[in-house]
């Protein structure tokens, strides 16, 4: 019973992991801007799906409510008030994709190159872990929520705060693009 358990949560993942592949390239390659909000929002559902058969429960629901709720609806604003159609250069990157793809496919073999024996060697012995101080008194098998939390409110605590602030300046800045477009 466990074995196949194990089995369709692997196939589970998969198939999230497909679908948030597929939205990532819908996201990517769409030349409609809603299609793109669109693709961004599957691949965000898809990656919720990833942290649910890895038990990560807390996670998905934090990417759930994050994400695939603030982000895109921030997204969604920023398409409706920023009137893409009237700006004049529109098609002034339309004969430059094939050496952008280039330069993508470079620079993915160069990253693969540097870090193929990290990501494809042998994996790490001991699993990252809270701190011995910031777990005690926590099952963190058990306590995932409590793990994570204690974990970014106080062992990472700047990063955290420097992307609230990096969003704030985005959500500042999609305001700004949206104000002088409407003047």
């Amino acid at each position: 019973m466990d074995q196949s358990l194990a089995t369709t949560g692997q196939y589970l993942f998969h198939v999230f992991g497909l679908m948030a592949v597929a939205g990532a390239l819908g996201l990517v390659f769409s030349k409609n801007a809603m299609h793109s909000v669109v693709g961004f929002l599957l691949a965000m559902l898809a990656v919720a799906g990833c942290y649910l058969t890895l038990s990560a429960e807390f996670l998905a629901a934090a990417q759930l409510l994050i994400y695939a709720g603030g982000i895109v609806v921030l997204f969604l604003f920023v398409v409706m008030l920023v009137e893409m159609t009237k700006y004049k250069e529109k098609g002034l990157f339309q004969g430059q994709w094939p050496y952008a793809v280039a330069v993508v496919l470079a620079g993915a073999v160069a990253i693969i190159g540097v870090f193929w024996k990290t990501w494809f060697g042998p994996s790490a012995e001991k699993a990252l872990t809270l701190s011995p101080s910031l777990a005690q008194g926590l099952d963190v098998a058990n306590q995932n929520a409590q793990a994570v939390s204690r974990g970014i409110f106080a062992q990472y605590l700047l990063p955290f705060e420097i992307l609230s602030v990096i969003l704030l300046v985005a959500l500042v800045g999609a305001v700004v693009l949206a104000k002088s477009e409407r003047v």
